[in-house]
């Protein structure tokens, strides 16, 4: 591990910390300040000539602050003769802009993609990506590691297969219910399709699935306003299930927004987000992992 180095940036130091103890990888020290008219200046206050870096930054709430705080640390152990620069966003902000709804609308998603790889990165890790388009934005490698394995661990003990029903709360989330699902054989899937009038706001539209006097588990990626998750419960309730679970990788929870009807609520330690009556599993094992690789 001599020839690697670990930094953390604003939003991901207790994260950082446990990876660099999984991986046995330094810490690096950074100097970050604000001038008066509010500029942002980050300095490399390591040795990193020759060495890979691995900066690991959530690129969460305040979005605007945490990437341009990492494109800039990254210009400066580049020119500061790094061999190789690997992003590390165990949430990647801006990933729900992944397309164009509607005219007049940027690519957000593709734009950090572009930025990340001019200003020098080589390669990004990052956890639970929304989508998988994100991924062809990018010329560079890109390694979206899941946590589904972690979760299933969590909930074995805690459920039985052979009354467990996986739902997955809209389409886009279809993929990572069933990759769940199938750490426990004999489980069942069911499907929610919704709409959404604008940005924020969620409507259900349909049901799949027979879930009265089950356990049901919703999985989803992004827990932000709850309204997507809520809507769910009150479905599920409605229809009789037993109790209802759910696991949501990155904990944004704007505005102070909360899940109900829920017997759980689990999330990863992807975004720093300390929440009432929320159970946090860390799932730095899979970034340390994948370092270790490189």
């Amino acid at each position: 591990m001599e020839n690697k180095i670990l930094f953390y940036l604003t939003s991901s130091k207790a994260f950082a910390t446990k990876v660099s103890e999984e991986t046995g990888i330094p810490l690096g020290e950074v100097e970050i300040r604000y001038f008066s008219d509010g500029e942002l200046m980050v300095r490399c206050l390591s040795e990193v000539k020759g060495k890979n870096v691995f900066v690991i930054q959530s690129t969460g709430k305040p979005s605007a602050q945490t990437l341009f705080e990492l494109e800039l640390f990254v210009d400066a152990v580049k020119s500061a003769g790094a061999n190789k620069v690997y992003a590390c966003l165990p949430y990647y902000g801006y990933c729900r802009q992944d397309r164009i709804s509607y005219d007049g609308e940027p690519i957000s998603a593709r734009v950090v993609a572009k930025v990340l790889e001019a200003v020098g990165v080589d390669g990004v890790f990052t956890i639970d990506l929304h989508t998988e388009e994100v991924e062809k934005y990018f010329d560079i490698d890109i390694f979206n590691l899941k946590p589904f394995e972690i979760y299933a661990n969590y909930f074995t003990n805690k459920v039985d297969a052979e009354e467990l029903v996986v739902i997955t709360p809209d389409h886009g989330s279809d993929d990572r219910a069933i990759a769940f699902g199938k750490y426990f054989p004999g489980c069942s899937v069911g499907f929610f399709t919704k709409h959404r009038p604008s940005p924020n706001r969620s409507e259900v539209l349909s049901f799949t699935g027979d879930v009265e006097g089950k356990t049901c588990i919703v999985v989803d990626d992004i827990i932000d306003t709850c309204g997507t998750i809520n809507n769910a419960i009150e479905v599920l309730t409605n229809k009789k299930a037993k109790e209802i679970f759910v696991i949501g990788t990155h904990a944004v929870f704007s505005s102070n927004a909360r899940v109900r009807g829920a017997r759980e609520v689990v999330v990863s330690d992807t975004i720093e987000n300390k929440v009432e009556g929320v159970r946090i599993i860390s799932v730095t094992k899979l970034l340390s992992d994948a370092i270790k690789k490189c």
